[in-house]
């Protein structure tokens, strides 16, 4: 895997952008999780603009980071997370999307890029004054401190 990491899709990924966000095949593993996280914070939706395409959840300020694989075929994005600041001490992460070849019993696995875009969002939040663990919502009392 040779990953590089954006805010934005290209316009002509909308579809793959569509089937890793709505129709990944492993949703199941964390239905009930997502039914909560679409309860308490809304349901996401794509947003095009004149530089490319975004997430949004709800009515909310989340932000979106994407994973591409420069080795890949293809400049689809092979997974993405979507996180919101819920409070002054924590970062959520609202969505987790891997295609499916990269998850953990994928054969483009590698260390898992689940757990690489998690890293990512521990990251980010490390370096915002007050931030000191990340939630993920699909998994009830999963926290890591940062």
């Amino acid at each position: 895997m040779n990953l590089v990491f954006a805010s934005k899709v290209p316009k002509q990924c909308r579809p793959a952008l569509e089937n890793l966000l709505f129709f990944n095949s492993r949703q199941f593993r964390v239905r009930d999780g997502i039914i909560e996280s679409l309860r308490q914070f809304g349901h996401p939706r794509l947003e095009e603009t004149a530089d490319g395409v975004s997430v949004r959840v709800g009515d909310l300020d989340t932000q979106t980071l994407f994973a591409f694989d420069r080795d890949s075929n293809d400049n689809a994005p092979v997974g993405l997370v979507t996180f919101l600041r819920t409070s002054t001490t924590d970062m959520s992460i609202l969505h987790l999307a891997v295609r499916s070849d990269y998850s953990l019993p994928g054969w483009r696995a590698g260390l898992g890029l689940g757990l690489v875009l998690i890293e990512k969002v521990k990251e980010i939040a490390s370096r915002i004054v007050g931030v000191r663990r990340v939630v993920l919502q699909y998994r009830q009392g999963i926290v890591i401190q940062i």
